[in-house]
């Protein structure tokens, strides 16, 4: 028997009742979170969204002048030549092929019972890169890049198949108060080695130079080549 007009009419009234009150439940929960957080925790949540909205608002002022210049045509050739020798330096930096150096901070971890594990390390990394940093080093040895990966093997830790030893060490750069904020954040990393869990200790130190000079050897792609870039708008 095949459903009437109006029986597919209702069913779709109460398939979209039924969303609009599953997106009001998941709203309500998320700000439910944020009610019960507490007033400092408040405070260092904002202050890591200050951060990343003033590194926008300077990366959006430099595209445009960019922009600006090329549309000058003043020296276009110049222009594009200087911003690409930059876009290949900050990339070289992205990709860990190129040495860095700038603020940022030094966070060591004991571990005495030697309970950090792989997702320990995963867990400070991405902290690290949610409060902004630019480039990470573990142990003055290990460059972190997107393609690290964190295991266990026979000789302990390994960092990129890259065994390493404790304490840690991690030298990020970026913004040293976001960074520390973000590390200490309750029931963020220093909390879970701090806790009955782990038993260890971590101290950060902000410093105003922090040089990375370990390098990540790039693989080339197995399956993956670059596209034909889409086409420009008019």
């Amino acid at each position: 028997m095949q459903p009437g007009r109006g029986q597919i009419i209702a069913a779709v009234i109460l398939f979209v009742v039924g969303m609009g009150g599953v997106m009001q439940i998941r709203i309500n929960t998320a700000d439910d979170a944020y009610t019960n957080a507490r007033r400092e925790d408040l405070i260092q949540l904002l202050d890591g969204l200050g951060s990343e909205s003033r590194r926008l608002e300077s990366e959006i002022a430099d595209l445009e002048r960019t922009r600006a210049e090329l549309q000058s045509g003043a020296d276009t050739q110049a222009v594009a030549r200087t911003e690409a020798q930059q876009r290949t330096e900050e990339l070289a930096i992205l990709a860990g092929t190129a040495p860095a150096e700038g603020p940022g901070i030094r966070m060591r971890i004991a571990d005495p019972a030697g309970k950090v594990d792989a997702d320990v390390l995963l867990d400070a990394v991405e902290e690290m890169r949610d409060a902004g940093a630019e480039v990470i080093e573990v142990n003055d040895s290990v460059r972190v890049v997107a393609s690290t990966w964190f295991g266990t093997g026979p000789e302990g830790l390994l960092v990129d198949g890259v065994p390493v030893s404790r304490p840690l060490t991690f030298e990020v750069i970026g913004d040293p108060h976001s960074l520390e904020e973000a590390a200490r954040f309750r029931g963020g990393l220093v909390s879970e080695i701090t806790g009955p869990g782990i038993g260890g200790q971590v101290q950060i130190d902000q410093e105003d130079r922090v040089v990375v000079e370990s390098l990540h050897a790039a693989r080339e792609n197995q399956y993956a080549q670059p596209a034909s870039p889409p086409p420009t708008p008019r």
